[in-house]
């Protein structure tokens, strides 16, 4: 019986050994490539210099929802500043027009208050800081915890992503099967806490951990050019950005698809046009939402 223990005993400490080298040798390998959340960020800011995208921007657009035909026209103004202002022209004659004062979203349709303002303006802003401090500054408006930096799949491309703690090193996701029978029969758990993964179901550019229980505000950023490629809101919104384009001097997503949890169906702009411009503070006013000529009561709704 002793010798069966100890043979028990010995075996859970060569396993456990090997657990403990191959997470120090993750660790290693993890620093080596993920760099510091400041670096990070004075490196993201960088890009949004070279991208044109630094000053006030207008980007023209059409809606579509799922596989629809365009139902609508819109036109966004984004400041760096975290600032934004969004009216939709519908098709039918229906006008939206949103509001985005740092995370605090306003909107009418036809003129009338609305009072729980849909997701379609979205922090394009944070696109725009060219500075690592304010754009640490935006994210941290939108809880984003930038003291946090991890790797995870985005697509067919790897994405640092900021604000989820559990992808920081040294373990990556699945560095274990997700049933090692050596383990299992130790009843120690070889599945990563309190993550998995999304379904091929949710689309090649969702692939990557998820909460179980609760939702993270965080940014993915491409590896290679350092592009963002995608936001996720708190509240379970997700933003995700086309490939970059040029408009002369700005590049910009093509298309921005906002995906909101309450909804069957993913809403996506499809960026025509973009051009630097002069905004003014007065451009976002609130007196902005409410046309200077009322909007008969019987435009479509």
């Amino acid at each position: 019986m002793r010798t069966g223990l100890a043979m028990q005993i010995s075996r859970f400490t060569a396993i456990f050994v090997g657990v403990i080298t191959l997470a120090l040798m993750a660790g290693a390998v993890a620093e080596a490539v993920i760099p510091t959340p400041e670096r990070t960020l004075q490196a993201i800011a960088g890009v949004n210099r070279a991208s044109g995208r630094t000053q006030a921007l207008q980007l023209d657009m059409t809606l579509r929802v799922g596989d629809a035909p365009p139902i609508a026209s819109g036109e966004l103004i984004s400041h760096p500043s975290g600032l934004a202002r969004l009216e939709i022209r519908g098709y039918d004659g229906r006008v939206d027009r949103y509001l985005l004062s740092g995370d605090e979203l306003t909107g009418t349709m036809n003129g009338r208050p609305l009072t729980r303002p849909g997701p379609l303006l979205q922090p394009i802003f944070l696109l725009q800081p060219g500075s690592g401090s304010t754009l640490r500054t935006a994210l941290e408006v939108f809880g984003v915890r930038t003291s946090s930096i991890g790797l995870a799949p985005c697509g067919e491309a790897d994405c640092f992503v900021i604000g989820d703690p559990r992808l920081e090193a040294p373990l990556p996701p699945k560095f274990f099967s997700p049933v090692d029978p050596e383990l299992e029969d130790l009843g120690l758990d070889t599945t990563e806490s309190g993550a998995n993964y999304a379904s091929p179901e949710s689309g090649p550019e969702l692939v990557g951990p998820i909460m179980q229980g609760g939702r993270l505000a965080r940014i993915w950023v491409d590896t290679e050019d350092l592009q963002v490629q995608r936001i996720d809101r708190a509240d379970g919104v997700v933003v995700i950005f086309g490939p970059i384009i040029n408009f002369e001097r700005v590049k910009v997503p093509s298309w921005i698809e906002i995906r909101d949890p309450s909804e069957p169906f993913p809403m996506r702009f499809a960026v025509d046009r973009a051009v630097q411009m002069n905004a003014p503070p007065g451009a976002f006013d609130r007196s902005w939402l409410t046309p200077p000529m009322p909007i008969p009561d019987d435009a479509p709704r």
